[in-house]
This record gives C-alpha cells, sequence and structure tokens, in this order.
C-alpha cells in the first residue's frame, strides 16, 4: 500500500476529489427547478419534463453498483478520472441540446459516468490520509455531499432565472475538467490493485431491469396513483422480483456485483441500517419543505433554497472539530446525539402555521443541520472501520447503492404521504367551511363586494383550504419523523462490538474484521 499523502497534494487531491462529488450532488438536483423551462423550450409537457431526473437517476442507481467491480479491473484513479470526465462531456451535451430525447439520452449517460464518482471518492481519501486524520476526510467528504442537495436548487432557479438552462450543465465543464487533470495528475502514480476478475452478467442484467423498474416506479407512482395503474403494478412487480433474484444470486458466486456478503461485518451492517433510515428521511424531508413552501406558502425557487440553506452552516463552520468528537466520544455517541437533533427539529417544525415566517422555517433548517453535523461523519466511519483495504470500492459502492435507494424511497413514501395528508386535512376543514356555515358567510359577502364572482369566491375559499391543509400534512410527517429518529436511539446499544463476537467471512476472500 502508499504512504498517505502530505502537505500541498494532499490538500489539492482532497480538492479535486471533493469538487467531482459536489458536481454530482450538485446535479442530482439543480436540474429540479429547471423543469418548466426546459419542458417550454423542447415542447414537451412539464410530466415528460420530470424525466430528466428519472433518467439521471436510472443511469446513477445502475452504474453505481458497478463500482467494486470496475475499480477491481481498471484501478480505482483511473475509473474515477475517467467517471468524472465523461460526466462533463455528457454535461456539455445536455446543454447543446435541441431535442427532448436528445436531452433525455444525455442525462441517463450522465447518470451512468457519475456512478462510481462518490464511492471511489470516498476510497480515494480514505488511501490519501493517515489514520489519524480519516475521520476528518469522512467529514469534509460528508459536507460536500449533504450541501450539494441544498445549494441545487438556489443556484438551479437562480441561473434559470437570470440566464438559461443550459448553464446549470455548463457549469460542470471547467470544475470536471479541473478535477479529472489534479486527480490524475497526483494520483496516476498510486493505482489500486488490478484484478482480472470476470463480471457477473447474470447479477448485472437482474440489476438493470430491477433498478430501472424500481425507479420509474418511485419516480412516477404518485403520478398514476400507485398501485391503481397496470404500468405500476408491473413495474412494482418487475422490481421485486428481479432484485430479489439478483440478491439471492449475488450469495452463490465468487465475484457478485454487489457483495452483500459484506453486511456480515457488523459495523457495515449497522452503519448502513442507520444510513437508510436517515437518509430517507433527510432527503425526503429536503424536498418537501422546499416544495411546500413554493407551491402553498407563495416562495419562488430561490427564496425557498435560501429558506432551507441554513441547513448547512453548522456543518460548515464545525467540521474540522468532528475528528477530536469522534476521538473523544466515539461515533455511538454522536449518532445519539445525531437523533435527539433531529427529533428537535422535526418536533419544532411539527407545529407550524400559514403565517409562520421565512426566520422560523430557516431556523428549523438550522436545527436539523446539527443533526446533520452528528451523522455523516461518524456513519461514514462506522462503515468503514472494519472493512479490508482490499475491499473498500466495493463496500463504498454497496454502502451508497444503499445511499441512492434510500432517498428515492424516503423522497417517494413522504411526498406521497404529504399529498394524502393533504386530502385528509382538506375533506375535514371543507366540511365545516361551508357557504351554509355563520363563519363563512361574512368571509364570502367580503369577497363578493370587492368584485369577485360567487364561484370565484369559492375558489378562492378553496385555495385557503388548501393551504391549511397541506400545511397541516407537512406538520403531520415532521411529527412522525420526529418519532421515528428517537426511537433508533434504541438501536445504538446493538451497535456497540464488544456483544458480538467476530465474524467469520469468507476466508478465502481476507474479509476478516478486526478482533473485537
Amino acid at each position: 500500500m502508499y504512504e498517505p499523502l502530505q502537505g500541498l497534494r494532499q490538500i489539492l487531491v482532497s480538492f479535486s476529489l471533493c469538487i467531482s462529488t459536489f458536481m454530482y450532488v450538485l446535479d442530482y438536483s439543480i436540474a429540479n427547478v429547471a423543469i418548466p423551462h426546459i419542458a417550454g423550450d423542447l415542447a414537451v409537457s412539464d410530466e415528460q419534463g420530470t424525466y430528466v431526473i428519472t433518467a439521471f437517476a436510472v443511469g446513477n442507481a445502475i452504474a453505481l453498483p458497478m463500482t467494486g467491480w470496475l475499480s477491481k479491473r481498471f484501478g480505482a484513479v483511473k475509473v474515477h478520472v475517467l467517471a468524472t470526465l465523461l460526466f462533463t462531456f455528457f454535461s456539455w451535451i445536455c446543454g447543446i441540446s435541441l431535442a427532448y430525447e436528445m436531452l433525455i439520452i444525455g442525462r441517463f449517460l450522465q447518470g451512468v459516468a457519475t456512478g462510481p464518482i462518490i464511492p471511489l471518492t470516498q476510497t480515494l481519501l480514505l488511501q490519501s490520509y493517515p489514520q489519524g486524520k480519516k475521520a476528518l476526510a469522512m467529514a469534509v467528504f460528508g459536507n460536500v455531499a449533504i450541501l450539494g442537495p441544498v445549494i441545487g436548487p438556489i443556484l438551479g432557479g437562480w441561473i434559470t432565472f437570470d440566464y438559461h438552462w443550459p448553464w446549470i450543465f455548463y457549469i460542470n465543464i471547467p470544475l470536471g475538467i479541473a478535477s479529472g487533470a489534479i486527480t490524475w495528475a497526483i494520483l496516476k502514480t498510486r493505482e489500486t490493485l488490478i484484478e482480472k476478475i470476470p463480471l457477473d452478467k447474470i447479477g448485472f442484467v437482474l440489476l438493470v431491469i430491477g433498478i430501472t423498474c424500481l425507479q420509474i416506479f418511485l419516480d412516477k407512482g404518485h403520478q398514476h396513483g400507485w398501485f391503481e395503474s397496470n404500468l405500476i403494478r408491473t413495474l412494482a412487480t418487475t422490481s421485486f422480483i428481479c432484485l430479489s433474484l439478483m440478491v439471492i444470486w449475488q450469495f452463490f458466486i465468487e465475484h457478485p456485483i454487489l457483495d452483500f456478503r459484506l453486511l456480515k461485518i457488523h459495523s457495515f451492517m449497522i452503519s448502513n441500517i442507520i444510513l437508510v433510515i436517515i437518509y430517507a428521511t433527510y432527503f425526503g424531508l429536503l424536498i418537501l419543505i422546499p416544495l411546500w413552501l413554493q407551491t402553498y406558502m407563495n416562495y419562488n425557487a430561490i427564496w425557498a433554497g435560501l429558506a432551507v440553506a441554513p441547513i448547512g452552516i453548522f456543518s460548515l463552520c464545525f467540521t474540522s472539530q468532528i475528528p477530536k468528537l469522534i476521538q473523544r466520544f466515539g461515533a455511538l455517541i454522536l449518532l445519539g446525539a445525531c437523533f435527539a437533533s433531529f427529533a428537535i427539529a422535526c418536533f419544532f417544525t411539527a407545529f407550524f402555521n400559514t403565517d409562520v415566517s421565512f426566520g422560523h422555517v430557516a431556523f428549523s433548517r438550522f436545527l436539523y443541520g446539527i443533526g446533520l453535523f452528528f451523522f455523516m461523519s461518524p456513519t461514514l466511519t462506522m462503515s468503514v472501520q472494519d472493512i479490508p483495504q482490499e475491499h473498500l470500492p466495493s463496500s463504498t459502492g454497496l454502502f451508497h447503492f444503499f445511499r441512492t435507494l434510500s432517498a428515492g424511497i424516503g423522497t417517494s413514501i413522504i411526498i406521497s404521504l404529504w399529498l394524502r395528508r393533504g386530502i385528509f386535512h382538506h375533506f375535514n376543514l371543507a366540511s365545516w367551511v361551508t357557504s351554509f356555515n355563520d363563519n363563512t358567510k361574512p368571509m364570502l359577502q367580503a369577497t363578493q363586494q370587492l368584485g369577485f364572482t360567487s364561484m370565484q369566491s369559492l375558489a378562492n375559499l378553496n385555495d385557503i383550504v388548501d393551504q391549511q391543509a397541506y400545511t397541516l400534512a407537512q406538520n403531520d410527517i415532521s411529527y412522525l419523523i420526529g418519532w421515528i429518529c428517537l426511537s433508533l436511539i434504541v438501536l445504538l446499544p446493538l451497535a456497540r462490538k464488544k456483544r458480538f463476537s467476530t465474524p467469520k467471512i469468507f476466508k478465502k476472500q481476507n474479509l476478516i474484521t478486526k478482533n473485537n
């Protein structure tokens, strides 16, 4: 193995690797606010425009599990640099797209190119830092992964409104070229071990079909009424069958495309359980809060993005302290603080009303950001602490595969619950607010005196009821997530390694954890 990097070389590699990660996480969310403009320019409906997001997600979900095989077959440095440059090239293709089909293909290939970037960034960072500074490397990496989805809507809104939507793709070009050049210049002589291992073709085919169906199912389910649609039922059934067969198949071959056997390493299994639950709720709320602000609180994309931006302030200010905290208190204590902070932020948000100020929304996201500070670095550190060096690419690929899936699943569940609770509250409120209610009559009469017709007055009243209903629905979701976060504290004692013996995991592959 190579000695850790020192001085300027370490700083430059950290910068270039984090830039590539930032481009990926930024691109995952930056296009969301530009969908109406893209759809209008390319003469398609807004619903068709959402496939700009779906195509990227499908491509990314397919390529992400390939990280382990690609890095072993060609080397982590080569794969990372090539992925970064391909992502840059396909960003240019997306920007110059003159037809809807060209943009969709470009976004899909852009998603494929980003698959290995995050797990290999984590792998190469860990190999570039000494043992005592690995927690700092993971803290910096975690902040970049968290801040991208927050900055994306703000930057996307500003570029779309003040310039033109192709520039949300063009901004990747100088960053991608610089990142690839710096990474290759410094790490080309530090390539990881290359093995000529066969590709698991059966697992790959099952994965491609299963993930594609699952991603479309998650992205389009609410538009088609979920299981009321034959299309959605077919997608769900196909996804379930293919992914189930793929998981079973992975345990019967020597070189699986996704090495689920790594989950027998106790610390890795616990960190993945925590990741799936917390990241699902985090990403779901990251989508829900701006959506609620823009749809029912009259915020535009930029102000909605600014309202959630404080989520990254605490992490930016105190990132350098996280290694000391991990060393002093351990990852489990910090994760307990994370769950408690998330719960406090969610319970605070659960009491919002339609008069809530920008400051209160921003403060709630700041409280949530305190929880994120205690979440990402301890979870990343726990996930790799017992993984043998040669299996880091496989473990990080599996870890981020779960992260990607949990983000999609969490968003779909939370948005669907919000819409259903909104309908529930609207029904309850509307039963009391009618034209025959004594408290409603003065309001309707006042609007009619202003020149509104009877139907316009009722429509205005319906908008008010909608605003109240979906605000109550947002409160319900926040309250539920608050209790979920609190309940996770019960999981922490189970993660204490001294209560378990070291598992025997495929000795022929040297997958042996550290002695407890």
